[in-house]
């Protein structure tokens, strides 16, 4: 009998010791050396965004504008045409210039009050503008499309003046500008945002402040090589 409970003690040692093995093999195996990563991590692709994928340091750009006026009134639309220059003086710094067309048109609403009380619209229509601009970038950041496709951008907001013609003569002007920059591969841009101008206008009923909202899209090139930063 004895001889029987030393060998079922012995039995529930060894499997006691065979499962405590067993668990410390297990835990040996999650064990990662510390210069590497886990297989399952390193077989994705990570993008980082500590650096930018193209400098913007000591770069020039160009760039073309279309926008559109949101706070025109109901009975005139207007739009513009603009080009562009800038200087990158790094990574959140850059100076540019900016010639601006005007378009003048009457809406249906405007065309029907002309048609029928010959009456236009009391505006003082701007002609073209001339402008000079700093801007600053808030915020860089990604836009992750898919594991291959990553699109960069800025967060950027301007602020600049200069000399608008209007119908009445020409006038001084303010501007504050808040977009998105999106860079395309090195070499290329795309911005969208609203450029807020102020100036004043004489009318019929006299002199006041007129407030334009422009909502615009801008393509861009980038002369330089861009290396990484």
């Amino acid at each position: 009998m004895k001889k029987m409970i030393t060998l079922f003690a012995l039995f529930l040692s060894l499997q006691a010791f065979g499962a405590e093995t067993s668990l410390d093999k297990k835990l040996d195996d999650l064990n990662i050396p510390n210069d590497q990563v886990t297989p399952v991590l390193s077989q994705d692709n990570f993008y980082i965004v500590n650096t930018r994928y193209s400098s913007l340091i000591n770069r020039h750009e160009i760039g073309i504008q279309g926008s559109h006026n949101l706070t025109a009134d109901s009975h005139l639309d207007v739009k513009q045409i603009s080009g562009s220059y800038r200087y990158h003086l790094n990574s959140k710094w850059s100076f540019g210039l900016r010639y601006n067309h005007y378009s003048n048109k009457l809406t249906q609403a405007g065309q029907r009050l002309l048609d029928d009380q010959k009456i236009v619209p009391d505006q003082d229509f701007a002609y073209n503008s001339q402008e000079i601009f700093a801007t600053y970038n808030t915020i860089y950041g990604k836009l992750r499309w898919s594991s291959e496709t990553v699109v960069y951008f800025d967060q950027y907001i301007s602020l600049g003046g200069g000399q608008i013609e209007l119908a009445s003569g020409k006038s001084n002007h303010a501007l504050v500008d808040l977009g998105l920059a999106f860079w395309i591969k090195k070499h290329g841009s795309m911005r969208v945002g609203v450029r807020n101008e102020l100036y004043n206008q004489v009318k019929l009923s006299g002199e006041n402040l007129k407030y334009n909202a422009m909502g615009y899209i801008e393509f861009g090139f980038l002369f330089g090589d861009g290396d990484r930063v």
